[in-house]
């Protein structure tokens, strides 16, 4: 497949991802999509209830004759998913790269092991690209395509591409997780948004107010953080009502320009422990069937879930907020750690140019003028220490 065919797939591809939320037999063509895009011979996109040990949701691509003995005799034995909660969110890793997370025997491990001997060696299977999509205390979802001996090398270009699909499916499993509970009492749209008990907001492109579900009436009554102004949605903290709003315009001009922009943006400083944490996911639904949109006018559901006990680490606040990729949040992290320029650009192994050109971006994103103005807005966002 050429890269001119490859970029024009990519926009359709995106919108495949987001009508799969809604609709579940939608999947497995999307993923063969993905898997065809990425020259792979399978593909796996999962959900895992780690309290339970069982999977929240599963879809798979490819040959049965392959998928069948992985699933039913070799699942157990795939030594990576010990590495996942060291993964970093949308960066897709290779056989090699895990290797790195694992330490120093990780190679000779997974050469001597029983699913290299009696299943990846026997059907010519080489390499893979391995994606965290959610790293949550009771949940774990991870995006694979495998690839066979046939396929050229992975490379730098190819890992790009599974980069900017990564924010798409990200969002798509974390808002699909959020159904998932009611997803079999509710046959339409609505009434799954009815049944759910997070907060579920469906705007217009100017932030109009056009459905709330009952959990969103009751936050809109009862909570500081969020409001309806004239039949606008508002949010308190600057930031976000800002981050939330560019998330839906974006999402209605251009699906794949979205990239990780609109996913975990916190409602509220990490400086106001008084206030619950909680974050908000934007899905876009100007493209969806009117059955998944509730409204012509519709352009976005808004989800609001619960953070968590802790607040969200500053760098991720940081990221969320401002829809930085996975590279720009790492060097946002050295900028927050005080490194030079040329000192970043040694950390990640790449020139000052790239780390130049990084680091413009951030600064385009988040509106700082320079690296001590984002190490500013990174302090703000940053927890408040607890005296002991």
């Amino acid at each position: 497949m050429s890269a001119l065919t490859i970029n024009r797939a990519l926009p359709q591809i995106v919108e495949a991802i987001y009508d799969s939320i809604a609709d579940l037999d939608r999947w497995r063509p999307t993923l063969e999509a993905i898997c065809r895009v990425a020259i792979g011979q399978l593909a796996m996109l999962a959900v895992v209830d780690t309290a339970a040990n069982a999977a929240r949701f599963s879809i798979s691509c490819g040959d049965p004759a392959l998928l069948e003995p992985l699933q039913r005799d070799y699942g157990a034995d795939v030594p990576f998913f010990t590495a996942v909660p060291r993964m970093e969110i949308d960066q897709p890793f290779t056989v090699d790269s895990f290797y790195g997370l694992q330490g120093p025997d990780a190679r000779q491990n997974w050469i001597e092991s029983r699913i290299v001997r009696e299943w990846v060696e026997p059907n010519r299977l080489d390499d893979f690209f391995w994606v965290a999509l959610m790293k949550q205390p009771s949940r774990i979802g991870t995006l694979m395509v495998v690839t066979d001996q046939d396929r050229r090398q992975i490379t730098g270009e190819d890992l790009e591409l599974m980069s900017q699909l990564a924010p798409h499916v990200r969002r798509a499993v974390t808002i699909g997780d959020l159904f998932e509970a009611e997803r079999r009492k509710a046959e339409i749209f609505r009434s799954i948004l009815e049944s759910l008990d997070h907060p579920v907001l469906i705007v217009a492109d100017d932030m109009q107010i056009i459905f709330a579900n009952p959990a969103a009436e009751a936050l809109l009554a009862d909570s500081g953080s969020v409001s309806c102004v004239r039949g606008q949605l508002s949010f308190a903290y600057a930031a976000a009502n800002a981050a939330i709003g560019c998330a839906v315009q974006l999402g209605t001009r251009d699906e794949f320009a979205l990239g990780p922009a609109g996913i975990n943006i916190p409602l509220v400083q990490a400086a106001v422990p008084s206030v619950a944490p909680a974050v908000a996911h934007v899905m876009p639904l100007a493209r969806r069937e009117i059955s998944a949109r509730i409204s012509q006018r519709a352009a976005a559901a808004i989800f609001i879930a619960p953070a968590g006990a802790s607040p969200m680490p500053a760098i991720e606040a940081i990221a969320a907020l401002f829809g930085l990729t996975a590279a720009e949040k790492r060097v946002a992290g050295h900028v927050a750690a005080g490194l030079t320029r040329r000192e970043i650009a040694a950390a990640g192994g790449v020139s000052d140019g790239t780390v130049k050109s990084q680091l413009a971006t951030i600064f385009d994103k988040t509106g700082a003028g320079d690296q001590r103005e984002l190490q500013l807005l990174i302090r703000e966002l940053s927890p408040p220490l607890r005296s002991t």
